[in-house]
């Protein structure tokens, strides 16, 4: 019995250990500023300088690249309002959510938005990876 739950627990070990080439972790809480300032002037400059602030659901880093899925809120909390940008009249039909996907690079020291969405409904990541270079592994289901 114990030679089996040694084994068990080694293999746990070794899965939780396995390498894989996207990580969901980024280095340092600097780093991850960076990254989130980086989005958020991005966002913000769609909508018309409201004030942003993401709640990460989910990223993936593989080397200088970063996929970003958040929420988009006020600083209050709540979901972003789309009253008196682009977005609004697609907001009001039902076709806006409060989410933010983006795929970012860092290039020399900085990191830049190559790509984002904003309110998406639907994925709109299904091609990022081939139109920008990115890794595949980056993606939710890639």
């Amino acid at each position: 019995m114990r030679v089996a739950a040694s084994l068990c627990f080694a293999l746990l070990l070794g899965f939780a250990h396995a390498p894989t080439n996207a990580s969901s972790s980024l280095a340092d809480q600097r780093e991850r500023r960076a990254v989130l300032d980086a989005a958020r002037a991005h966002a913000q400059a769609q909508l018309r300088e409201r004030p942003v602030r993401f709640l990460v659901k989910q990223w993936r880093r593989s080397g200088d690249w970063i996929f970003l899925h958040a929420a988009m809120q006020d600083p209050q909390g709540q979901p972003i309002s789309y009253a008196d940008t682009r977005y609004e009249a697609a907001d009001r039909r039902g076709q806006k959510s409060a989410d933010y996907d983006a795929l970012l690079q860092r290039r020399p020291g900085r990191w830049y938005v190559r790509v984002d969405s904003i309110g998406a409904t639907d994925v709109p990541w299904t091609n990022w990876g081939r139109d920008y270079g990115a890794p595949p592994e980056l993606f939710p289901g890639g």
